[in-house]
């Protein structure tokens, strides 16, 4: 499936003056490898192209370890980029603090799983035609810096600071919440009723979490150059 992302016209770059021809940022798959090899068949992706991976790669369906297995793979690509989201470092702190491994190969392999998201980048800000594209799970602390943010701020837990305070020019594309869970956290948001790639009424924000890991949700990806999206 690849539609028009209307709504975001205003947020499509005059000129692409990066050296890639397509920019993809992708939303939260939460375990889901068999919609995240669908929608990527669809991509075709190629050294040509940036993506984005915007976390939330575990707690939802029963494919955690594939799907994380999968992106450490891809992550040796100097042309993807994997941020990590809220429930990816949860699942870090349980492994780290609280699983106990009952043999070699599982304390090996969880290590594994630790060191993987240890390393990964909080956000990923590329220029677009002049303009900033800050790419990050859970949103920013408008009160700070796009370069000054904390950890906490970009996974999430500056919601609704975020949400209500933001007036920025530069274009924030996020995943951690779906249009739907923001329209009943917010009810300013009430139109936010869709399970498509969607943006912020009167925001420089674009949603990407269209809940991949319900039975009736998906996995997007949206590319931010033209404002076509694709879905598993």
């Amino acid at each position: 499936m690849k539609k028009n992302f209307t709504a975001m016209a205003d947020l499509i770059p005059a000129k692409n003056d990066t050296p890639y021809k397509r920019i993809f940022a992708i939303g939260d798959i939460h375990g889901c490898f068999d919609k995240l090899i669908s929608l990527w068949k669809k991509l075709s992706v190629t050294n040509e192209d940036l993506v984005i991976f915007l976390g939330d790669y575990v707690e939802g369906g029963n494919q955690d370890l594939q799907v994380l297995s999968w992106l450490a793979q891809q992550n040796q690509n100097e042309n993807i980029v994997v941020l990590p989201g809220n429930v990816d470092f949860a699942l870090k702190d349980y492994l780290q603090n609280e699983f106990k491994p009952t043999t070699p190969a599982e304390s090996e392999l969880f290590n594994g799983v630790c060191r993987f998201i240890e390393i990964l980048p909080l956000y990923y800000k590329i220029k677009i035609g002049g303009r900033d594209y800050f790419f990050c799970h859970g949103g920013i602390n408008p009160r700070q810096s796009l370069d000054n943010q904390s950890k906490e701020s970009l996974i999430g837990y500056c919601l609704e600071i975020f949400l209500e305070e933001y007036n920025g020019d530069a274009v924030i594309i996020m995943g951690h919440k779906s249009p739907r869970k923001i329209k009943q956290l917010f009810p300013q948001f009430r139109e936010l009723d869709t399970l498509q790639p969607v943006r912020i009424p009167h925001k420089n924000i674009l949603l990407l979490d269209t809940r991949a890991k319900d039975f009736n949700g998906y996995l997007s990806c949206l590319n931010i150059l033209t404002g076509e999206f694709w879905q598993s």
